[in-house]
């Protein structure tokens, strides 16, 4: 991904910079956008936030709301791009399992996974690619990537909130 959009340095609105670095990288190829055009997608979704906006600065984005962002960006792209996304484990998945599924879904044309994170850092982002010993991310916030040896010691990953964002043309 050549452009990376940042979250102010005093906000929780990973959720909302994660969603719109997600629908970047899976559209990457499909289709290209304008500062101009993602700055609105920002807009869009922060003015649907309208009473919950403060908790969310305050607190981040629950899973239910990364989806809404996601619709809102849907609706802002061109009718010759569709954009879907799933959730693809439950909260029994085991996070080795998760990872390796991951690993494998990053990989696909057209697709971003975004993850929620936990514990030193509670955040959402957008993975790049894995390797035996690091997740690496496509970060808003600076974060360049996660030792799979400190999980779950010093962080984890919310399994069960892993979205896969896929865009295709149609």
């Amino acid at each position: 991904m050549k452009t990376k959009y940042s979250q102010g340095n005093c906000d929780n609105l990973c959720g909302v910079y994660a969603s719109i670095n997600a629908a970047l990288l899976s559209t990457e190829g499909l289709a290209k956008f304008s500062k101009k055009q993602v700055k609105n997608w920002y807009l869009e979704i922060v003015s649907n936030l309208a009473k919950k906006l403060l908790s969310v600065h305050q607190n981040g984005s629950a899973v239910e709301f990364v989806e809404r962002y996601i619709k809102t960006i849907r609706k802002k792209l061109p009718d010759n791009i569709a954009l879907t996304y799933y959730r693809p484990f439950t909260e029994k998945t085991r996070t080795v399992t998760a990872i390796k599924k991951i690993s494998t879904l990053t990989k696909q044309p057209n697709t971003a996974v975004i993850i929620g994170i936990e514990g030193v850092h509670d955040h959402w982002s957008v993975i790049d690619r894995i390797t035996a010993d690091r997740i690496y991310l496509n970060d808003s916030d600076g974060l360049r990537y996660l030792r799979t040896t400190n999980i779950p010691r010093i962080y984890d990953l919310t399994v069960e909130d892993t979205i896969v964002v896929k865009a295709e043309a149609v």
